[in-house]
């Protein structure tokens, strides 16, 4: 009798024992399902590993090489950024056991945020104290995140006491110290002063951002640092794309999430995490034994807080966050995050050199899309100069019937009008929304 084996009829068959195993070592029993693929808790790490290992070719022991690279690396003292640490740990380590040399040295530094957004500063202590009680060949940093408005003062001293573990220093620094918390005080209430002058919390949080990030930034100029590191989950970037392009920066997409240099100085941005999931480095966390590290718990993580209850009291970071989160499909957030980074605009670096750089978020500025209509557009004094070789001056008359005001457009982009450089800054459109009603700031940091 003839029959055909259908492969319904092989699936019914008995597995071997062999399905029961890890499908990379095939010795363990899976602790894990990733990606479709069940792994022994050793092959996960293993994987783990081998992702970051993969953005670090440049920071590879050279063998003539005489001088030790410094790198930054930015933590929150959260998941992601204490598994970034850890895996950076055992990266360095590695090379000392191999070549008896490191290529590189860390410079760990936690943006305490707790003076404007709340939280208790005494924990994120005990924290970083158990971070370098661990990782004892880092250098730890707390800094405030109002000392960007007076770099080079007490930032000195915020190391000094970093270094020492908290101890107070001795009597030939008092006056140092007093003064230092002096000029703290006076940069709180200038922070204070500025986000209390913005017109709801997703502008708060916008500009908290990015004070954050340029902070971090110069902290690594002073500290000759060529690199940063930021443990941004490729669901934490995803997030970001998304809300970027609706804060209005879509045209800043290639700076904010590339890796690379940024338009703010040498320091080159590195995010060794941005093939992982959150849920995927999360799980590293908890095999690794590492929750004690963190200002997060794993009950946490698995039951987030509810935002606010009011929908306008949400920042559109956090809805695009909870929406990924919520969204367990590691293939949308890849496709969001690849395809962000493949754009690139053939004009970029020469937009850069003909509008500068927007005076609070330090990306390039935008032109006005009402702009990029008229073709070969020139910039002669005060006039605007169109595809028709039709001009206007600054009275607010149309320019070649193509609807764009001069004054508008060169606010837009360009520089202000003589006699309104007071209200109408050099900002790009995403800033322009989170300042609006803000009238004339005191932004702590100078771009051009």
């Amino acid at each position: 009798m003839e029959f055909e084996v259908t492969m319904a009829d092989i699936a019914r068959l008995p597995r071997a024992a062999a399905q029961n195993l890890c499908k990379r070592c095939k010795l363990n029993p899976p602790e894990i399902t990733m990606r479709h693929e069940a792994l022994c808790r050793d092959c996960f790490i293993i994987y783990i590993r081998t992702k970051f290992t993969r953005h670090m070719e440049p920071y590879r022991v050279k063998k003539h090489s005489q001088t030790t690279k410094k790198l930054l690396l930015a933590t929150s003292l959260g998941v992601s950024s204490t598994a970034l640490l850890d895996i950076l740990h055992w990266h360095r380590a590695l090379q000392v056991e191999r070549a008896r040399r490191s290529e590189y040295d860390v410079y760990v530094v936690h943006i305490d945020q707790t003076a404007v957004l709340g939280g208790d500063s005494e924990v994120e202590d005990q924290c970083l104290e158990r971070l370098r009680g661990k990782y004892t060949q880092f250098e730890f940093c707390k800094v405030p995140l109002e000392e960007i408005y007076n770099l080079s003062g007490s930032l000195a001293v915020e190391e000094m006491v970093a270094s020492t573990g908290g101890i107070t220093l001795d009597s030939t620094s008092t006056s140092t110290t007093s003064s230092s918390s002096a000029a703290t005080s006076t940069s709180l209430t200038k922070l204070r002063s500025l986000l209390a002058s913005l017109n709801s919390r997703a502008s708060q949080m916008d500009l908290i951002n990015i004070l954050r990030t340029r902070l971090i930034i110069e902290i690594a100029k002073q500290r000759s640092c060529e690199a940063i590191f930021f443990a941004d989950s490729m669901t934490k970037m995803a997030a970001m794309v998304l809300a970027e392009v609706t804060k209005g920066r879509g045209h800043a997409l290639p700076w904010l999430i590339s890796d690379g240099p940024t338009p703010y100085g040498t320091q080159t941005l590195v995010r060794p995490f941005r093939e992982l999931s959150k849920s995927e480095i999360t799980s590293f966390i908890t095999f690794s034994s590492l929750w004690e590290y963190t200002t997060t718990t794993l009950e946490a993580t698995k039951n987030p807080p509810k935002p606010p209850l009011k929908a306008k009291n949400q920042t559109i970071d956090e809805v695009m966050e909870k929406f990924f989160d919520d969204f367990a499909n590691t293939h949308l957030s890849t496709n969001v995050v690849k395809t962000a980074a493949k754009l690139e605009f053939a004009d970029d670096r020469d937009r850069v050199f003909r509008l500068g750089l927007c005076e609070i978020c330090g990306l390039p500025m935008d032109e006005d899309p009402r702009v990029r209509k008229l073709k070969n557009v020139k910039v002669e004094g005060e006039v605007v100069v169109g595809e028709a070789g039709s001009s206007n001056g600054g009275s607010g008359s149309s320019n070649g019937g193509s609807g764009v005001n001069d004054a508008d457009a060169r606010i837009y982009c360009l520089e202000p009008p003589v006699g309104e450089e007071g209200l109408k800054q050099r900002r790009c459109y995403g800033c322009r929304r989170s300042t609006l009603g803000a009238g004339r700031i005191d932004w702590p940091v100078n771009n051009r």
